[in-house]
């Protein structure tokens, strides 16, 4: 052992040629991450497994070829090692008894749910405990990437030098995203790189859709900059006493420019997290950074190292001052309504609980959170949630006992290291322990309200500092015991050659999936566009627009042949391609003859999507209303409302089986359901009002649906007007709107669209006078308004006011030049003689 305590088996033995490229590999990688928006996207997440084998083969080639080279033993590689076994094991198709024995839940809901297809049998003669093996595929090439650099810098990062150099990129990067987060609120934009929309009013988190997810990653490099801040000031007054002046001393000394660098990078880091408004990300740093406090004036050996942290809050506080303070201020306020605020979060924790009570043992597959939980779903929040918000409560849901205790063993192993750090520190890289220690409880604690470590560039900062942690606790230990190390010999490079072999094959299995993934990705992306396209003319698109949306959204489906979504809106599409044609009179689709051979073979392949998820809902609802109101075939009722079951948060879901049960007399039932699908999807309200009002003949729950809703109300006054034996009820709901409007327009915030809806009330009420006044209003607030201008105008020229009513006119000319009704409107005002006054 060296008189610095560092183990000379491993100082001695020269940085090669591996390590170089391992070393520039693994930064590009932290680098490129948070550059590309934190990897979400499918071509960047292969960039993350290409990037992580190429790691991690050059580890293994460095195991074959340096004969010099000891393999790290930690306890650590075996949760890790359990928790990849899980997610395979989930993959792997068993014997349907043999599911039914492991997750009783899993086999009966499959068996379910599968039962009704013709080849049932067959089908259920074997199946995974993954509900979706697409997506459990998906995290388990990510979870792989992860842990290849958790073993890689574990075993290549063990000189001080190195973990040094590893820290400054980390601390670096950080500070390079901060500086860009800061950019971007200082410019105001509403972009990422002021060219990426983040569909907000402020790109605030730097290269992060996600303020939250900045926040955990923003962190994790705080925690980096803040460790190489330790290990500088241990070096510096390693044996010293310290004194304001000698403090002072050095960092007035040349020598502290790098100590100034990473306090600056720390201030500006804290300071955008404030600025970013992520209150789990301000909480969990508040409370890291007391922790990390107490513990640094704990330990002897940095008694007086407490002013670094003291100077950093200080530093962050002023930034956040000069940056705006009012508007984190007023974020912050908002704990104080906290169990308001969260209540979404909570409910879904509470679904979740129930879900992970029906498969307690292995979960329901790795990243099938999304078509899993929503059978358990009982919120009201329309989007789709693709992650718990909880990254706990998200691990027991998927993965069961099975994932968690791994989990659980691996978070004991890195705080024992964390422990056995802190009492052993006298070596000054040790110190690093502290701020790696600081993002570590920060992500941890923001877990609990995030999914950050989702991320691939949150989980890869997480496993590198998790490494840190483990490789620096075994510095100054000898590794001449045999559970230390296995140093190369003829059988261990043996070993090694199989183990590249296997490796290899492994990440050949990860690159063909991830590629194909963006390959569909890239198809997807191109079918949403033409979707959205048809969208706008309510799907009365060219036949041209319709092949371009079916022939991306094939290609998608063709590389990605497992992917539910795909498969499901492929269909759609050809669905809607045959449905374009309406009759006039009642709306009813009308489908040509010819076409309706395609009708059958829609339904079989979307059968066939429902073998890939069987937990998918919405897949379930377009068969059941294909099946019921195309086919009448009595199983279509069956199909609506078990995805319904599957999905009671999903708006269509909730409409198609509210409707169902309307047109089959359970109309109590049918309003629950009804009035659901417009909270979650106010869009849905008129197909609700016109069930109400011209299926079933119940107008009076179209009115209680729109509530005091005065545009809801006056399209069911509007559709109730020509129909007398509900002019009652008609006049009751015109009143209630004006009433409604008379409210609104009375606050001194007003919209413009107020005063509008009640001038138009007014007009149509023949009370000209008062319509010419609030629309005088709303143009006041919405110059622009070209309709309600021209409105106005016409309503002068009614009541004789035609200069006035010829100058509103040409200012609606101004407006829109090619406004052939505003033309019209002065030439047949301009001949009559009050007329004049406005030439004049």
């Amino acid at each position: 052992m060296r008189e610095d305590g560092i183990n000379p088996d491993i100082m001695d033995v020269p940085i090669g040629g591996f390590d170089k490229v391992i070393e520039w590999l693994l930064i590009s990688l932290l680098a490129f991450m948070p550059l590309a928006l934190g990897a979400v996207e499918a071509w960047s997440e292969e960039v993350v497994v290409a990037f992580a084998a190429a790691i991690s083969i050059c580890f293994l080639l460095k195991l074959v070829f340096r004969k010099d080279t000891n393999l790290v033993l930690s306890w650590a590689y075996i949760p890790v090692a359990l928790f990849i076994l899980v997610a395979v094991f989930q993959l792997i198709p068993l014997p349907t008894g043999a599911v039914s024995t492991i997750s009783p839940n899993t086999g009966a809901v499959k068996k379910e749910l599968l039962g009704d297809l013709p080849n049932a049998s067959s089908l259920l003669g074997s199946m995974t405990l993954s509900f979706y093996a697409n997506a459990t595929k998906h995290d388990l090439r990510l979870v792989l990437a992860v842990a290849a650099v958790f073993v890689v810098v574990l075993n290549v990062f063990r000189r001080p030098e190195q973990i040094k150099r590893l820290l400054t990129a980390m601390a670096v990067i950080g500070g390079g995203i901060a500086l860009i987060a800061i950019a971007q609120v200082i410019s105001g934009t509403d972009k990422i790189y002021w060219y990426i929309p983040v569909g907000h009013n402020l790109a605030d988190a730097g290269t992060f859709i996600n303020h939250s997810n900045y926040g955990q990653f923003m962190n994790l490099s705080i925690g980096a900059a803040l460790g190489l801040v330790m290990v500088k000031l241990h070096e510096v007054f390693r044996g010293k006493r310290i004194t304001p002046s000698l403090v002072f001393e050095y960092l007035s000394s040349p020598a502290a420019r790098v100590i100034w660098f990473l306090v600056a990078m720390v201030i500006i880091g804290a300071a955008t997290v404030f600025i970013s408004l992520t209150r789990g990300g301000v909480v969990s740093m508040l409370i890291a950074a007391g922790f990390t406090t107490l513990v640094i004036s704990s330990r002897q050996s940095l008694k007086g190292h407490g002013w670094i942290m003291a100077l950093m809050a200080l530093g962050a506080f002023i930034c956040v001052l000069y940056m705006g303070f009012d508007a984190v201020y007023d974020r912050l306020a908002t704990l104080r309504e906290l169990h308001e605020a969260e209540g979404g979060r909570w409910q879904i924790l509470k679904d979740i609980s129930v879900a992970w009570t029906k498969f307690p043992v292995i979960g329901t597959g790795l990243g099938t959170h999304e078509v899993v939980y929503p059978m358990f779903d009982r919120s009201t929040i329309p989007a789709l949630a693709a992650h718990a918000e909880n990254e706990y409560a998200q691990a027991a849901e998927e993965t069961g006992l099975a994932g968690l205790v791994p989990l659980t063993l691996f978070a004991v192993i890195v705080w024992t290291a964390y422990v056995r750090n802190l009492r052993h520190s006298r070596l000054p890289i040790r110190s690093a322990a502290y701020g790696l220690g600081f993002g570590l409880v920060a992500i941890l604690i923001h877990s609990l309200s995030d999914f950050g470590q989702h991320l691939p560039a949150n989980a890869t900062l997480t496993a590198v500092s998790c490494a840190l942690l483990v490789a620096l606790a075994r510095m100054g230990r000898s590794s001449k015991k045999g559970t230390q190390a296995v140093t190369a010999s003829w059988n261990f490079r043996g070993l090694s050659i199989a183990a590249l072999l296997c490796v290899s094959g492994v990440w050949a299995w990860a690159l063909l999936g991830a590629d194909g993934a963006r390959i569909a990705e890239a198809h997807w992306e191109k079918a949403l566009n033409a979707e959205h396209a048809l969208m706008e003319k309510n799907w009365q698109g060219t036949n041209e627009a319709y092949v371009e949306a079916i022939s991306h959204a094939a290609t998608a489906a063709e590389y990605q042949p497992d992917n539910v979504k795909y498969r499901h809106w492929l269909n759609v599409y050809r669905w809607r391609s045959i449905s374009r044609v309406t009759d006039p009179n009642t709306g009813k689709v009308i489908i040509p003859e010819q076409a309706m051979q395609f009708v059958p073979r829609i339904i079989d392949e979307l059968h066939k999507a429902r073998v890939l998820c069987p937990t998918f809902g919405a897949t379930y609802c377009v068969v059941g209303q294909l099946e019921k109101f195309v086919l009448n075939d009595p199983n279509g009722v069956k199909h609506i409302q078990t995805g319904y079951r599957l999905a009671p948060c999903d708006p269509t879901a909730c409409f198609v089986a509210g409707f169902l049960d309307a047109m089959e007399g359970r109309i109590e039932q049918s309003f629950r359901r009804l009035e659901k699908a417009v909270k979650l999807d106010g869009r849905l309200f008129e197909d609700v009002a016109d069930v109400y009002i011209n299926h079933v003949s119940r107008p009076d729950l179209a009115v209680a649906i729109a509530g005091d809703n005065a545009w809801r109300l006056s399209r069911v006054a509007n559709a109730l007007a020509d129909m007398e034996e509900h002019q009652e009820l008609a006049d009751k709901a015109q009143a209630k709107v004006l009433e409604l409007l008379k409210s609104k327009c009375s606050e001194p915030d007003a919209p413009a669209g107020a005063f509008a809806s009640l001038a138009n009330i007014y007009r149509r009420e023949n009370d000209n006078g008062a319509a010419i006044e609030y629309y005088q209003r709303a143009l006041t607030l919405d110059y622009g308004q070209v309709n309600w201008r021209f409105n106005l105008a016409r309503l002068l020229a009614e009541t004789d006011r035609i200069p006035e009513a010829i100058h509103e006119a040409r200012i609606c000319l101004r407006l829109q030049p090619q406004m052939n009704a505003a033309k019209k409107l002065i030439e047949d005002l301009s001949v009559l003689p009050g007329a004049m006054s406005e030439d004049k």
